[in-house]
């Protein structure tokens, strides 16, 4: 069980770990209130949130957004007002066993360039 925080290639590696920060607590908070425990996913969430805490941040490209964006419950889409003209840049998510392809085969986010 793993959170899988897909962030746009395009988005500027110093904008990385800003639109990242406020995609997860946004995605924690949209989670925690608007799901009941009907909802699928909710339980996935919680139970990822209480037992595994594991996760990861891949870079993608637009067609591989589209298709997390398409696939994947729990989805919180967040963004950064002033990072790509304030579209959604980055999809969270929470999967268990089944790890679309999408993401499994996703390349893990690095800096371009590591400063000293």
């Amino acid at each position: 069980m793993k959170m899988y925080i897909a962030v746009l290639e395009e988005v500027p590696d110093h904008m990385v770990p800003v639109v990242v920060a406020h995609a997860v607590l946004g995605a924690h908070l949209e989670f925690s209130r608007s799901f009941i425990a009907e909802t699928p996913g909710y339980e996935l969430y919680v139970r990822w949130l209480e037992q595994s805490f594991k996760k990861c941040v891949v870079s993608v490209n637009r067609r591989e957004f589209e298709k997390i964006c398409n696939n994947a419950i729990p989805l919180y889409l967040g963004h950064e007002n002033k990072t790509l003209n304030g579209e959604k840049c980055c999809a969270v998510t929470v999967v268990d066993n089944e790890i679309p392809n999408v993401l499994k085969f996703a390349k893990l986010w690095k800096p371009e360039q590591i400063q000293s």
